[in-house]
């Protein structure tokens, strides 16, 4: 048996400024099939899961061309109709090639993906699948920030999504969406899902499963898998910076032989009784860092900018927090990774360790973020390639690149500069310019959840800054022109039935 691997998807944020291009949406460009296995095997990524599920059952891995980040997904604006053409041309075209050869398809998707093409990135992307593969029987993992859509349903053989967030089982789900290609493809379970979507959207900041009502309905669900024997239930948190028709929270259920309808409505129950318990306070950069100084012990304290989160589709250029950072010029401040290609280059080609820069950085997208920095008198401490390998549970052990990177010193303040944008998920991009962790009292990254899964065991205690930015809590921000009303927060909602 033979099982054709691929992946492609991006995590939209239809209120970023710009277009995701294919250039943005993978930096340093394809994965080539025939590089996959070295690279995702044994990586706790959702390939690396589908290499262990094939390995397992004693079948064949076929890989071909795909478009990822580090085994992952990345996120930015509105996806043009160009790069979604192209990425799907090209991978259909590898696929034609080997058709007769496989018996199955594993397609790694986000789920929370729009495009100019389709505001449902994955219908459009199962559906030029379909056109390929006819019948042969496809399986994909998921993200939890997924939109789910009943056309992902009718064009899939199974669903299987992330539990987590932060996510520390995309391994899982990938083995689990395998494994079940390959027991069905025997002809030993026939999966059959129900979707149930919830009428609420909920914050990417403050959906997290390490605590609160995420973590309840996380646990209540995994009862349900067990109580009733399911192959599989997945609370999926939705992607509220996605303007499309299907952006909300849901429930996917999936059995062997039947549709699961009433264990589907009696997670999404639970989930609506619980519909306003996702609320958190909004800090200004000021009052993030005064509760961060109040919170020091022995080691540091982190503090998120979840609000120019580039895993959410904001630039990770915004400039609110590092201000703040450099009034107060407090010893044993870092903050990273800002990303400002424009100003590394600079850097790179005109100065070495040990000189002495005045230099604008960040505030280059959107005016939201804040304004340009002037640093005066900064020295460059170190450059770096910007390669490295991931520390943190939702990548372990999978590569990723920032790009030509510096880390800088103005004053008190340490800040690592990057060329490409990504959010931060472990301590990785603070030591590949040469950082001692131990130095620092309070250190400055951009992310919402998934850097959790590395710093809530390591850092003294974590506080989130909400500034203005491209990712808000109040969802009220956001002028929503494509979701299906009523829903909450936007508007009261007497019944999960509206």
């Amino acid at each position: 048996m033979k099982i054709l691997l691929t992946q492609f998807g991006n995590e939209t944020n239809s209120f970023a400024v710009g277009k995701t291009s294919f250039e943005t949406l993978v930096p340093k460009g394809w994965v080539k099939g025939e590089d996959v296995i070295a690279q995702f095997k044994g990586t706790a990524t959702y390939l690396g899961g589908a290499l262990k599920a094939i390995e397992e059952e004693g079948a064949e891995a076929l890989p071909v061309d795909l478009a990822t980040r580090g085994g992952n997904f990345g996120a930015g604006p509105i996806m043009t109709e160009e790069c979604a053409s192209y990425v799907m041309d090209h991978i259909t075209e590898d696929v034609k090639k080997h058709m007769g050869e496989f018996d199955g398809v594993f397609f790694a998707v986000h789920g929370g993906g729009c495009s100019e093409i389709d505001l449902d990135l994955e219908r459009y992307s199962f559906q030029r699948m379909r056109e390929v593969i006819g019948e042969i029987p496809m399986t994909s993992s998921l993200d939890a920030h997924g939109n789910l859509s009943q056309d992902m349903l009718r064009l899939s053989n199974g669903l299987y999504g992330i539990k987590t967030v932060p996510h520390i089982d995309c391994e899982e789900a990938g083995y689990k969406a395998t494994k079940n290609l390959i027991r069905q493809i025997r002809g030993e379970v026939n999966p059959k899902m129900y979707l149930k979507r919830i009428p609420l959207l909920i914050p990417a900041t403050t959906g997290r499963t390490v605590s609160g009502p995420g973590k309840e309905i996380m646990e209540f669900t995994a009862e349900c898998v067990k109580k009733y024997n399911l192959i599989d239930a997945t609370f999926f948190f939705g992607f509220s910076a996605a303007d499309c028709p299907c952006s909300s929270c849901s429930v996917l259920t999936v059995a062997d032989g039947y549709v699961p309808k009433k264990e589907a409505e009696e997670i999404a129950d639970f989930v609506w009784q619980r519909r306003y318990d996702f609320a958190e306070p909004s800090l200004s950069a000021e009052e993030a860092m005064d509760e961060a100084l109040s919170k020091v012990k022995d080691g540091y304290v982190v503090i998120n900018e979840a609000s120019d989160n580039p895993g959410g589709g904001a630039p990770g250029d915004g400039t609110h927090l590092l201000r703040e950072m450099l009034r107060r010029n407090i010893p044993g401040t870092i903050m990273g990774p800002l990303c400002d290609s424009a100003a590394v280059k600079y850097l790179f080609d005109n100065h070495k360790v040990g000189d002495v820069v005045s230099i604008e950085v960040g505030g280059r997208v959107d005016p939201i973020g804040g304004e340009p920095i002037k640093l005066q008198d900064a020295e460059i401490i170190n450059f770096s390639n910007g390669k490295l390998i991931s520390a943190a549970p939702i990548n372990f052990g999978a590569p990723m690149d920032y790009g030509k990177t510096v880390r800088l010193r103005q004053g008190n303040v340490e800040l690592i500069i990057v060329s490409d944008r990504f959010q931060t998920y472990d301590d990785r991009p603070f030591i590949m310019t040469g950082c001692d962790m131990s130095q620092y009292k309070i250190l400055g990254l951009k992310s919402m959840n998934h850097f959790r899964g590395y710093f809530a065991g390591r850092a003294d205690a974590i506080v989130t800054a909400d500034p203005p930015g491209q990712c808000p809590i109040n969802l009220k921000l956001y002028p929503y022109k494509n979701v299906e009303h009523p829903i909450l927060p936007l508007e009261e909602v007497d019944s999960i039935e509206q």
